[in-house]
């Protein structure tokens, strides 16, 4: 597969597909939900936009949205070399030259542009990621062109008969880095492009900024968008509050589409008491701040009550099933290492999760089957042999939940170890908590 047929279906993509959908889905994700997606007909010539927060992730969660081959779009510094470049290109992914790739380049483009135009006309379906860059921000930052000028430049180059429809796609993750987190995906109201066909011709800058506009007042419904210089403050009540809210609006807590109703109010509600109270927004976000500065030196998660008897129960817990621990320790140590420091390594945090995805689906499988074969080289019995490839994975599912066991235990111990000597610190935390959730509440009653 390679750029001249990047549109044509590929069965090894598919079922290269098939097992990353799956390790995607159901192991590096605890859950994924996508709502209204029968929102889009895979039949028209479409063109889709999402939110762009953390690198190779947000096009995965696009591409296992549907089971048509996207294609994506990609900077072209990462196809310099050719071996990556046929890697990239199997993946359905297409360069795009910037100007800072030096002027010259600037004419490949030409090419990526007509196989652009045959994966529209072929109802592959188009996606480019419109803010350019990602960042780790639950923000919609400012659309580039780049859909715009490639939406109208192949509704023009086919006489305006496409009736090309740009999809808005809502990425939202409750972590960015972390394994086994949650994943929402929104799909709004699809909008034609010919809708904009009188402004283009007459003055394409003008249609590009309509357009841009459009779309940037359909993304914002369908994701975490904070738009205020009191991010903190926001981002922290929509996590803190939430269960409150979620009880206040008669929704399920534990349902991501709900939960993310009930962010989505407490951002709405917090925004119109700071248009009202500017100052007394400004004051209770130094209050989170103290509060979270006050966690974070304490090296506390939250001041929830621990009492020595729960942090007994946890000990005696991880003490009889620490054996069953260093059994699912020991057997997924070498791709559980590979998965984790190189990725701890990067710089860029957006980036950590994707190169994570990347390597635990190809190592933990391959070490599987290289300890399995090992086991049957060494003992030849079948059913030993089966009994061992069974439990590596339920091994490394109970050594997971030890780790996330054994860390509660540690936060519990620190937080019992400052009750217990009264720590001013844990006594200010705790005082400020409930001072700050009463306000909350405040504000969730009185700006609906």
């Amino acid at each position: 597969m390679g750029v001249e047929n990047i549109e044509k279906h590929s069965f090894w993509f598919s079922a290269l597909k098939v097992w990353m959908q799956f390790w995607h889905s159901k192991i590096f994700y605890r859950k994924v939900v996508y709502v209204h997606r029968e929102k889009v007909s895979l039949q028209d010539h479409l063109i889709f936009t999402a939110n762009h927060q953390n690198a190779l992730m947000d096009a995965l969660a696009v591409e296992f949205s549907f089971k048509n081959q996207f294609v994506f779009v990609a900077r072209s510094d990462i196809f310099k070399k050719k071996f990556i470049a046929r890697i990239l290109y199997f993946l359905k992914i297409l360069p795009v030259y910037r100007i800072r790739d030096g002027y010259e380049s600037l004419k490949k483009n030409e090419m990526i542009f007509k196989k652009t135009l045959d994966i529209i006309r072929n109802k592959n379906g188009f996606v480019i990621l419109p803010e350019g860059n990602h960042a780790g921000f639950r923000r919609l930052r400012a659309l580039k062109k780049g859909f715009a000028r490639i939406a109208f430049q192949a509704e023009e180059a086919s006489g305006f008969s496409l009736d090309i429809k740009i999809v808005p796609v809502g990425i939202n993750y409750s972590n960015y880095e972390n394994v086994r987190s949650d994943l929402l995906v929104v799909f709004g109201d699809s909008f034609s492009v010919s809708e904009f066909y009188e402004a283009y011709q007459s003055h394409p800058a003008k249609a590009y900024n309509q357009i841009k506009a459009k779309l940037s007042e359909r993304l914002k419904p369908l994701m975490i968008h904070i738009d205020s210089p009191f991010y903190d403050a926001y981002d922290f009540f929509r996590k803190t509050y939430r269960n409150e809210a979620c009880r206040q609006m008669a929704l399920d807590s534990d349902d991501l589409y709900d939960r993310f109703k009930a962010e989505k109010e407490i951002i709405a509600r917090l925004n119109r008491f700071e248009t009202k109270e500017p100052e007394a927004m400004e004051k209770l976000a130094d209050s989170v701040k103290e509060h979270v500065n006050l966690l974070r030196n304490m090296k506390l998660q939250d001041t929830k009550p621990v009492t020595a008897l729960s942090l007994l129960g946890k000990k005696l817990l991880l003490l009889v099933t620490s054996p069953l621990f260093l059994y699912g320790y020991i057997n997924n140590l070498f791709p559980w290492l590979i998965t984790t420091l190189y990725p701890g390594k990067i710089k860029d945090p957006q980036f950590r999760s994707s190169v994570k995805f990347a390597l635990s689906s190809l190592f933990f499988p391959l070490f599987y089957l290289i300890q399995t074969l090992v086991v049957f080289l060494l003992f030849h019995k079948p059913w030993l042999t089966l009994a061992y490839f069974v439990s590596l994975p339920l091994s490394a599912a109970i050594a997971w939940n030890y780790t996330k066991l054994f860390r509660k235990f540690v936060f519990g111990w620190r937080y019992v170890n400052r009750n217990i000597r009264k720590d001013p610190m844990l006594q200010k935390a705790r005082k400020l908590y409930p001072e700050l959730m009463t306000e909350m509440g405040r504000i969730f009653r009185n700006y609906k």
